[in-house]
């Protein structure tokens, strides 16, 4: 690919991106990307094939949904897996917190079946495996702990209140985008999993 043309690639999609976070995944049409962007909306066509070609290619290239860190790497121990399991979620979390786009995929996603919201829970589940495989292959596992409903039922509560601190409100009296608010809800986070994994003190 030219560099021209990789260079007008990457101008449509931050267009798009910038669209999206601005207006939602809905806003995002041909026409309003062209002209975000500033091109012909036949670019469009030409380097993406369409609308839902382009939007593809913005989940897999822009990374809507935040890849787990490795995390510190505690010791073969249920405390060290609770901090370890706490910091993979919470730095996904944290990205998503600080992301316009990110979150408007992830709030698009819970109700649309379209190819945009289907890459997205791709990388969302990918994330989920990612962290799973980690845990797994550095710890030996509490036999009680079920780590894949574990990841899932955490990641839903870290991820719904990355929404709130995005979209501004507050849940449960914590306004979330107060970072000192978002820091209660992280240690209550690594509390609770402590909690369940019978972590002592």
């Amino acid at each position: 690919m030219s560099r021209d043309r990789e260079a007008t690639r990457d101008r449509i999609l931050a267009a798009a991106e910038r669209l999206i976070a601005r207006d939602g995944v809905a806003a995002a049409r041909v026409n309003a990307i062209a002209a975000e962007a500033g091109v012909d909306k036949v670019l469009i066509y030409r380097y993406f094939g369409g609308r839902d070609e382009l939007l593809r290619a913005l989940a897999r290239e822009r990374r809507l949904w935040p890849a787990p860190t490795d995390g510190p790497v505690g010791s073969d121990h249920p405390r060290g897996l609770a901090l370890d399991l706490t910091e993979m979620l919470l730095a996904a979390a944290r990205q998503l917190r600080a992301s316009p786009l990110a979150r408007r995929a992830a709030t698009w996603s819970l109700g649309s079946r379209d190819e945009f919201a289907r890459e997205f829970a791709a990388a969302r589940d990918e994330s989920a495996r990612a962290i799973v495989a980690t845990l797994r292959a550095r710890y030996r596992l509490p036999p009680f702990v079920d780590l894949e409903a574990l990841v899932a039922v955490l990641s839903a509560a870290s991820t719904y209140l990355a929404l709130h601190a995005g979209a501004g409100s507050a849940f449960a009296s914590l306004d979330l985008s107060r970072d000192a608010d978002w820091r209660r809800a992280e240690r209550a986070i690594l509390q609770t999993v402590q909690a369940l994994l019978g972590a002592p003190d």
